[in-house]
Order: structure tokens, then C-alpha cells, then sequence
């Protein structure tokens, strides 16, 4: 509302809502996230098309032209649709049943019904050529096929020529023989106007057949016609990559995925502390980041330091809601990042049935956590406390392994036997521990280590999630009295690489 200079207000027109935009990044951030779908419908339907089409008999196709006009024809001075339609006849009457009927005699084998299942005709539209194709499973058979029909055709049509001048010709003899007892100038001029006819007649009885020429015999073909192994692939390919693209759009649409780091950490309740570039590249050098990793990990380091108390030792567990999110990947990036800046870092694989940690820094399994956990319970761990996690690397970063996966991991970490780990670590040198955790939902094991540490971090890809799954999340931490410090998203995408100093 606004005033008007006389001092009544006045009130503005609404302008239209713009037109909501084509989300067209995310169909394509969609069919990204399913290069494995796509490539499971792809290659199968790629794959079946080009080996039915190895499979199907080789069919060779042999080819007769016919060509249509001459000097004396019509269709050299007549216009474009009666040459047209001139040339749409004869195209007709090229594989009649009764040209047919007559060709058949000429190849062993063959009926009328057969020849029409394989002859097939056409007009060349650039010139006042007929072609006939024929199709057989033997070339020479093709070849021998197609040039019956043509011989066949172009031999009734001279026959009907010459039955039409006949008949002519008889017809006006019989009409000379008539006049020739009249008398008279006009008797005289009539009778010589019928023998200018005749004399055309014969003129034309020398050229009879000249309308239509064998332009072209049919040869052997070479190659087979049909099947084309390739061609029908590559027609396969993109039909099915049109199939796999409306499969996994109409999936989307079914069962949706959240969209980004806004909608997780919405439906999650949770602070986002920063977003972490792809690191599904294995880690085969761990020193290794990108620029933008190594940035984010420094934002990531910063917001732990400001959440968790500045003095003393911190436990930090790193999990996800479930397989795949990359949290291995982030707890050896964060560690790394921690220990370059001189904080004693200890990493623990604690996820006992899918460990992974071990294998980015190169370290042996065994003896592990599950080996310290069990000694424990035998009265002896200290020893190999020591053994297995105290120089387990070197610098500022150790790393203590899963060891071997025991009967029952959650049973396990719900001995007592973890209670005096914790207690082991808490007098250790250490400034950081994080622990690799399994994953939150269908598994107690990370369960149960969120309630002994200072702090969770919750690593999430939203392309992995839907928002039950985000929601089952929320509620399980609601039930375990858990609020984790935030959420490290991964999903951003980096570029140049530089190395970590040792």
C-alpha cells in the first residue's frame, strides 16, 4: 500500500507469480546418482539386442532396375503428374499375382505366394527408374529372383504392346477395305489419312517395348541385407538408454531422494558444519586432498574445536544412517587434517563387520579393537592395548584396525569389556580420537558407542537418502537422548589436488 499525493492511500497491483522453472538440474543430479541402474538396464538390453541379432538367419537382397521413357514416349513432354502417375502404374503392375504367377515358372520352388512375400518394388524419386528388390536366403537365389520378375514383367508388357497395335492395325485395314469402291475427293483423302496411320503404326510396331528397358540386371549380392548386427545395436543402445532414463525418472518420482543439504538438515533438525567434496576415490594415497577438501576440512576441524570442551582429551564417534555415505573416507580426511596441525590424533575402526579403515592407510588387521575388547574380557588387554594401537602409524596420527570380525560384534561392544576401553583411551596421550562407527539404523553397534563419546558426527549424502530414512535418523537419536554435533554433507564436487605436508 502506498499514499497518493492527495494523501489516500492506494494499492499496487500484484504481479503475476513467475512461472516455476523446469528443475532440469535436478533430473540430471538424478540420473547421475544412477550411472549403476542405468548401466545394469543398458548393457543387458544392448547386449541381448546385438546377440538376437548374431542369431537371426542372414537374409541377401538383390536388386533389378527398370528404366521408364523413351524418344517417342508421352513421358518425355507430358507433365510432372502424369509421369508421376505413369510411374506409380507401372510400379504396380510390376508385382501383380499374374507377373508374379508367371515368374514363379521361372525358379524352381517358387509360387506366387512365396515370390510376394519376398519381391518388393519402388520408384527412384530422382529419376524415372522402377527398382525391384528381391529377398532370399541365398544370394545367388536373390539375384536369380529379381531378374525372373523384371524379365517376366518387361516380356508381358511388350506382348500387350504388340497386341494393342495389332488390333490397330486390323482395325483400320478393315476400315481401308471399306473405302476402297468409293469414289471421290473425300473417299480419296480419307483413305490416305488411314494409310499415314498404318505407316505410323508400323513405325511403332520397330520400337514396340522401348517405353520400358532393363536398366540394370540384379548381381549377386556380397553381404547379407539383414541382420545387421551393429546398426541394430546401436539402435538398441539408445532405445535403451531412452528406456533406463524413464525408468529412473518415473523411480524418482516414485520413491524421491532428498534434494540437498537444506531439506536433510531440515527434516534432521541438525546444523550443517560443512560440505565435504566426493572422497569415494579409495584414499589410495591417503596424504592426498583436493584443494576444496582440504578446505572443508579445515571448516569442519574449526567447528569441532568450537562445540567440545578446549582442554582435555575428545572422543568423537563418526557414523551415517547407512552403508555408502563415505563416513570412512571422512573420519581418515579428518584425522589427517588434524594431525597436520599437531593434534595427537588416534583413528579406531570400530565397525567390526564391513572395517575399511585399515585398508586406506595400508595397516594390518590384526590385532584390532576386537582383540583388545576380547583380551579384556580374559583379564589381559593392556598388553595388547599396546601392541595394536599405541604406534600403529607414525607422526601425530596412529591407527588402531578392527582386527577380526568376532561371532557377535554387538554383544561384544556391549561388554563390559568397552567401558574398559574407554577408560584405557581417556588416560591415553592422545588429543583427538575419533571412531569409525557402522552405520545408525538396522545395527546397535554405533548405538551403543554414541553414549560413551563427547560428540557424533553424522555424515550424510543426501543423493543416498530418502526423507523416511532422514526421519527414522532423527527418531533414533531422539530415543537414545543423542544430539550429534552436526552434519558433514558429501556431495560437493572439487577439482585441483595438492598434497598434504608430512
Amino acid at each position: 500500500m502506498a499514499d497518493r499525493p492527495n494523501g489516500l492511500p492506494s494499492y499496487a497491483s500484484s504481479a503475476p507469480a513467475p512461472d516455476q522453472p523446469v528443475e532440469t538440474g535436478r533430473y540430471l543430479d538424478t540420473l547421475r546418482r544412477s550411472k549403476l541402474l542405468i548401466a545394469l538396464i543398458v548393457l543387458p538390453l544392448t547386449a541381448a539386442v546385438l546377440i538376437g541379432s548374431l542369431m537371426l538367419p542372414k537374409t541377401y537382397r538383390a536388386t533389378a532396375k527398370i528404366v521408364v521413357g523413351s524418344a517417342s514416349d508421352p513421358l518425355q513432354s507430358g507433365d510432372v503428374a502424369s509421369i508421376e502417375r505413369r510411374l506409380a502404374t507401372f510400379d504396380v503392375l510390376l508385382t501383380t499375382r499374374a507377373t508374379l504367377r508367371r515368374a514363379a515358372t521361372r525358379v524352381r520352388g517358387e509360387t506366387a505366394a512365396t515370390l510376394d512375400r519376398k519381391v518388393s518394388s519402388s520408384v527412384d524419386p530422382r529419376a524415372n527408374i522402377i527398382n525391384l528388390s528381391a529377398k532370399a536366403a541365398n544370394p545367388r537365389r536373390a539375384a536369380r529372383i529379381a531378374n525372373a520378375v523384371v524379365d517376366t514383367f518387361l516380356a508381358r508388357q511388350r506382348s500387350i504392346e504388340r497386341g494393342r497395335l495389332l488390333e490397330a492395325r486390323n482395325t483400320l485395314n478393315n476400315a481401308l477395305a471399306e473405302l476402297e469402291g468409293r469414289r471421290g475427293e473425300a473417299a480419296a483423302a480419307e483413305r490416305a489419312n488411314i494409310r499415314d496411320q498404318l505407316l505410323q503404326l508400323n513405325i511403332n510396331a520397330e520400337g514396340t517395348g522401348a517405353e520400358l528397358a532393363l536398366a540394370e540386371a540384379a548381381q549377386t549380392p556380397s553381404q547379407p541385407f539383414s541382420p545387421r548386427p551393429l546398426r541394430n545395436a546401436i539402435f538398441g543402445f539408445f532405445a535403451a538408454i531412452f528406456i533406463a532414463t524413464i525408468v529412473v525418472l518415473a523411480r524418482a518420482q516414485l520413491k524421491p531422494r532428498i534434494s540437498g543439504s537444506r531439506e536433510l538438515a531440515r527434516l534432521l533438525e541438525l546444523p550443517v558444519l560443512t560440505e565435504i567434496p566426493h572422497v569415494r576415490r579409495g584414499f589410495a594415497h591417503p596424504q592426498t586432498l583436493s584443494s576444496v577438501e582440504y578446505e572443508a576440512y579445515q571448516t569442519l576441524q574449526a567447528a569441532i574445536r568450537r562445540q567440545l570442551p578446549p582442554t582435555g582429551q575428545r572422543t568423537l564417534l563418526v557414523t551415517s544412517a547407512l552403508h555408502g555415505e563415505g563416513r570412512t573416507e571422512v573420519t581418515a580426511a579428518l584425522g589427517l587434517v588434524l594431525s597436520q596441525a599437531g593434534q595427537r590424533t588416534w583413528l579406531v575402526s570400530a565397525d567390526m563387520r564391513r572395517p575399511k579403515l585399515h585398508e586406506l592407510f595400508d595397516v594390518e588387521q590384526t590385532p584390532g579393537l576386537s582383540e583388545v575388547l576380547v583380551g579384556a574380557q580374559n583379564g589381559g588387554a593392556e598388553g595388547i592395548f599396546q601392541l595394536s594401537a599405541a604406534r600403529t602409524g607414525s607422526g601425530h596420527l596412529h591407527v588402531l584396525a578392527s582386527g577380526r570380525t568376532p561371532p557377535d560384534p554387538a554383544q561384544l561392544l556391549a561388554s563390559d569389556a568397552l567401558d574398559g576401553f574407554f577408560e584405557e583411551v581417556k588416560e591415553s596421550e592422545y588429543d583427538y580420537v575419533l571412531l569409525d562407527g557402522p552405520p545408525l539404523l538396522g545395527l546397535v553397534d554405533s548405538q551403543v558407542l554414541a553414549q560413551r563419546v563427547d560428540g557424533v558426527l553424522l555424515v550424510c549424502r543426501p543423493d543416498r537418502l530418502t526423507p523416511e530414512t532422514a526421519l527414522a535418523t532423527r527418531e533414533l537419536l531422539d530415543r537414545l537422548d543423542v544430539e550429534p554435533l552436526g552434519l558433514v554433507i558429501v556431495g560437493a564436487r572439487g577439482q585441483s589436488h595438492f598434497y598434504l605436508p608430512r
